[in-house]
């Protein structure tokens, strides 16, 4: 009897240390996000409880016969309960943080760049959002493909982002918006329109003519995606299409009420359609009408444009 209760003692316990051991020997790599300003003894507790080190008094102990507690840099980090305490310390020290692959599309507007960082749990959307606002660095947000990680925080983000856009627009291309009587900002305005308004890559330096032609004459842009800036989104995606009516909203963003430039970008845009702003193709085109599948009609007389809108809407109620 008492040597049965001691195989069961003894098998229970093997498997109690093995259930407790386990993570440390076969366990799946873990993220583990250290904030700045924490001592050894914090980062100690932090690894103990993800399972990532066995002894939290080891750690300390090789933190400080290695003189290198001063040197843990603050981040997210990639673990693995195989890894020795002395090889996450390395791994802190050298400050290899995990980074998510996030690509901006462009033409995103600062409401959905911050919505995708949010859903990837690398910013606060609302605290991000209300940097950009507060910055006003719609339009500065450069579209291309980052490698973020968790804890980096909204400020330094949004600055890889507006440090990316100053790489990109070169003093050549200062120097030729002030040949076109512009200047930085107005040239992202006007991309930010031709990012929303063209499909297709050879159509956009086309809306940029138009667009700048308005400009010459003092006409009205007419830009139906300034309009549809200043409704917001959510209110595009019940309604589908604008309407006549939707076009009299009173917003300082709606070009159809009012002449020149909105008051700022309408959306971040690349380079391409940055590149459109400034070289605009050299036409007498005053109007365009989309014609279907990200294609559009243009022309340079407004009967000739009442035209073609007659033509699409006739063309829509065929199909």
């Amino acid at each position: 009897m008492k040597k049965g209760l001691i195989l069961f003692i003894f098998v229970f316990g093997l498997f109690l240390l093995i259930r407790y051991l386990e993570p440390y020997f076969f366990g799946a790599d873990v993220l583990v996000s250290i904030p700045a300003g924490v001592n050894a003894e914090e980062i100690a507790r932090l690894l103990k409880d993800k399972k990532l080190i066995l002894s939290e008094n080891i750690f300390i102990f090789l933190a400080e016969v290695k003189k290198i507690e001063n040197k843990i840099k603050a981040g997210t980090y990639r673990l693995n309960p195989k890894m020795s305490s002395i090889q996450i310390l390395r791994s802190l020290v050298k400050g290899k943080t995990y980074a998510f692959k996030v690509t901006l599309p462009e033409g995103y507007t600062a409401k959905e760049i911050a919505h995708l960082l949010a859903e990837k749990n690398l910013v606060n959307e609302e605290f991000f959002l209300s940097l950009t606002e507060k910055k006003k660095l719609e339009g500065y947000l450069y579209p291309e493909t980052y490698y973020l990680s968790p804890g980096m925080g909204e400020e330094r983000i949004i600055e890889i982002m507006v440090k990316q856009f100053n790489t990109i627009f070169t003093p050549e291309m200062e120097k030729r918006a002030k040949e076109l009587k512009l200047n930085r900002e107005k040239i992202v305005i006007l991309a930010s329109i031709i990012e929303k308004e063209a499909r297709k890559d050879e159509e956009r330096k086309l809306i940029s003519s138009v667009f700048h032609n308005r400009l010459k004459k003092g006409w009205a842009l007419e830009s139906c995606a300034t309009v549809n800036y200043a409704w917001g989104k959510e209110f595009n995606q019940k309604k589908g299409r604008l309407t006549y009516k939707d076009l009299e909203i009173v917003s300082p963003y709606n070009t159809y009420r009012n002449y020149g430039l909105p008051p700022g970008a309408i959306s971040n845009p690349g380079l391409a359609s940055i590149n459109a702003a400034l070289y605009p193709e050299e036409t007498e085109v005053m109007f365009f009408v989309t014609k279907g599948e990200g294609t559009h009609q243009f022309s340079r007389y407004y009967q000739e444009h009442l035209n073609n809108q007659k033509r699409r809407k006739r063309g829509r109620k065929e199909k």
